[in-house]
């Protein structure tokens, strides 16, 4: 619900809103073709631009990076079911839940 509503309310100046985006032709450096929560605007008319004046320190890039190479972990164990080649799981050790193998 509040990511319908950042994209049908204008975003207030200087401000910006998380939500998960495809990330084709993002200005992060995030790999592409993935589904990865990007700093957003939105003029309130359903659509969004990406908010690309965020500043990010050391510790969020870190904790950002390892989130993407877990969802491209995960891309690789499901490739089988995307079409885009023969599944290889690798997720992270650090990622799994205790248990899991």
């Amino acid at each position: 619900a509040d990511a319908i509503k950042s994209l049908v309310t204008p975003t207030p100046d200087g401000d910006w809103f998380s939500t998960g985006v495809y990330t084709t032709g993002n200005p992060y450096g995030i790999a592409e073709d993935i589904v990865f929560s990007m700093p957003c605007r939105s003029k309130g008319d359903g659509d969004y631009e990406l908010a690309t004046d965020v500043s990010m320190d050391d510790f969020l890039w870190e904790r950002i990076k390892k989130s993407e190479a877990e969802l491209l972990a995960e891309k690789k164990c499901v490739a089988h079911l995307t079409g885009e080649g023969n599944a290889y799981c690798d997720v992270p050790d650090d990622t799994m839940l205790p248990g899991e193998k």
